[in-house]
């Protein structure tokens, strides 16, 4: 006779199947006999008293006749199994004082096998066995551990455990499948990361290196603003040198050799489906100010570095989900209201600067009273102020 086998998710979800059949924690049923289940199937190795039980349910709670409520809650536990067309009974079993999930049963859970995967592939001979053996991983980790239970103080040992598994398969399948140029199955594998692991900056990095070796330069610059965004917006903080290196690289077109002019123009010409202003990272940002100090020297021409800055009205900054949608409608007000060849950039959390050549400092004013206006319009906590500065560019007495 077939021993029954049961299949059990726990990685980015909770289920459990049997004979094509599956129930799932995603209705709005209540949570303590989840609770129960997830425990017994988590520790499924060994029975577990009552005592630990209650503690794990009602913690510091004090009740009347907590055996009484605990014998409820299995009651309620068992039945969330009914559907499965497997006597409840005989899957939460009650021995001495202890209940257990039965060990008479098969029970495949997709820890077990994630795990399984990542320590064959640790002690692989060779890297095609090991890149194999960690694909397999990916594959299973469909998210954190009982992400639906994750505040839970049992969880959060367990979910950090695979969650650091996780990170180290990823980053090493990366690693192989960057030395066979694999690309395409680079950015598959980032894209899932990054859903998990939104602020690991080394996936993002990753991605953003492969969209660009994958011939998709535009994808990867749009990658890396949301990116450098990202970490503007969440923790204050401008892009590290390792993600402004790169951006340097991936700003580059061409990196053959070549003799025809209009080759080289063609490398270097920007998507002239943009009409607004030119957005640059601040590195480049920087070149570009260096160059225009040089210039005006000779020229005598005038040119005005600009600086707005959005706070609230008390001076203070706004929450950190306001002021990235301020700091995303401002840097639209910016990019519609200046000159095709103006050039801006995002300098910190709250500011941009603008380079504004040929005008006057009245004509620079104007500009800056232009874009606020296009932001109030366009914003709508009107409660938010934006400052701005100009000063002129002094000429590179050095040049």
């Amino acid at each position: 006779m077939d021993i029954p086998t049961f299949y059990v998710q726990m990685l980015g979800g909770f289920s459990v199947t049997y004979n094509d059949i599956f129930i799932n924690n995603q209705s709005s049923q209540s949570k303590k006999p989840w609770t129960i289940l997830e425990y017994l199937i988590t520790f499924h190795d060994r029975e577990i008293p009552s005592n630990e039980l209650i503690d794990l349910v009602w913690s510091e709670q004090t009740a009347g006749n907590p055996s009484g409520a605990l014998k409820t809650l299995i009651f309620r536990t068992r039945r969330l199994l009914a559907p499965l067309g497997f006597s409840p009974q005989n899957l939460l079993i009650q021995k001495r004082g202890s209940y257990a999930w039965n060990p008479a049963v098969k029970t495949v859970v997709d820890t077990d096998i994630f795990e399984s995967f990542c320590t064959q592939a640790a002690a692989a001979g060779t890297n095609e066995e090991q890149l194999d053996l960690y694909l397999k991983a990916l594959q299973i980790y469909k998210g954190d551990f009982l992400p639906k239970s994750s505040w839970e103080s049992w969880v959060v040992p367990i979910s950090t455990y695979y969650h650091s598994l996780y990170r180290k398969a990823a980053r090493k399948t990366i690693e192989l499948l960057s030395a066979k140029d694999e690309w395409e199955k680079i950015i598959e594998i980032c894209r899932s990361a990054i859903t998990i692991e939104p602020f690991d900056e080394t996936f993002h990095y990753q991605l953003i290196y492969a969209l660009y070796n994958n011939q998709m330069q535009n994808q990867a610059l749009e990658h890396y603003k949301y990116a450098t965004d990202l970490f503007y917006n969440e923790f204050a903080i401008p892009p590290s040198e390792r993600l402004k290196s790169l951006y340097i690289i991936i700003s580059d077109k061409e990196h053959g050799i070549l003799t025809d002019l209009a080759l080289i123009q063609e490398s270097m010409q920007e998507d002239m489906r943009r009409n607004g202003a030119y957005y640059c990272e601040f590195s480049v940002f920087r070149n570009i100010y260096q160059l225009e100090r040089r210039a005006i020297e000779r020229t005598g021409d005038s040119i005005f570095l600009c600086q707005l800055t959005i706070r609230n009205a008390d001076g203070n900054f706004p929450k950190p989900a306001i002021m990235a949608r301020a700091m995303n409608d401002l840097e639209h007000a910016i990019f519609s209201s200046l000159r095709h060849g103006d050039v801006y950039a995002r300098y910190s959390v709250s500011q941009y600067l603008i380079l504004l050549p040929t005008i006057s400092f009245e004509n620079g004013e104007a500009v800056m009273q232009r874009i606020i206006r296009s932001f109030k319009k366009g914003h709508a906590r009107k409660q938010l102020v934006i400052d701005y500065s100009l000063q002129p560019v002094t000429p590179d007495i050095g040049g």
